[in-house]
C-alpha cells in the first residue's frame, strides 16, 4: 500500500479522557469503498531503559500492575509528560524508580507497542555512570526496591517466563543488537 492508498479517517470521536490517554473511535474509509470502525486508545508516548550499574549488572525493578493483576519485574520506565522530551523523561523515571541519576543516557532505539490500537511509541535509552540520587515515586505506584541482575539471569528469567514485560525484552534485544 502506497501513501497514496492509505485510508482515510473519515471521523473521529473521543469517547474516553483520563490522566495519561484517550479514547476513539474512529470512521475509516478505504480506497476500495469498505468503510471500518476503529477504537484508538491515543497516548503520549514512554521512555523504558536499561540502568546498568558500574558491575554491568541491570537494575529492575518490581512493580505491581493492575491490568493484569501481577507484580512484574521490568526496566524502569514511564509516560512521557505534556511538551517532555523522551531524554528528560527518562531522566526522571530512573530516578522515580530506581533511586539513581544517569551520568550517561544512549538512546538505542524506538518502538510502536501496540500499534492495531493504540499510538503508544516507546523509546529506549541505556543509562550508565549511575549516582546515588532518588526521587519520590509517583503518587499510587507500587514499586519494591531495585534489583541488580546479571544478564545471563535476566536471558535465563526471560527464557524461563520470569520476565514477560515486552518492554524489558524489546530493550533487551536493542541493546544486543548494537
Amino acid at each position: 500500500m502506497t501513501k497514496d492508498e492509505l485510508p482515510t479517517t473519515k471521523s473521529s470521536h473521543e469517547k474516553f479522557r483520563g490522566g495519561k490517554f484517550s479514547v476513539s473511535v474512529d470512521q475509516v474509509s478505504f480506497h476500495d469503498g469498505i468503510e471500518v470502525t476503529r477504537e484508538v486508545v491515543h497516548h503520549p508516548g514512554a521512555v523504558a531503559i536499561i540502568c546498568q550499574d558500574s558491575d554491568g549488572r541491570w537494575i529492575l525493578v518490581r512493580q505491581y500492575r493492575h491490568s493484569v493483576g501481577q507484580m512484574l519485574t521490568e526496566i524502569p520506565a514511564g509516560t512521557r509528560e505534556p511538551g517532555e522530551s523522551a531524554i528528560t523523561t527518562a531522566a526522571r523515571e530512573i530516578r522515580e524508580e530506581t533511586g539513581y541519576s544517569a551520568g550517561r543516557l544512549e538512546h538505542l532505539g524506538g518502538t510502536w507497542m501496540a500499534p492495531g490500537w493504540c499510538t503508544e511509541w516507546i523509546d529506549f535509552f541505556l543509562a550508565t555512570e549511575l549516582t546515588h540520587s532518588p526521587l519520590p515515586q509517583d503518587f499510587g505506584e507500587r514499586i519494591q526496591p531495585p534489583i541488580h541482575i546479571s544478564v545471563e539471569e535476566i536471558k535465563e528469567q526471560i527464557r524461563s517466563g520470569m520476565i514477560v514485560d515486552a518492554k524489558t525484552i524489546v530493550a533487551y534485544t536493542l541493546y544486543f543488537l548494537e
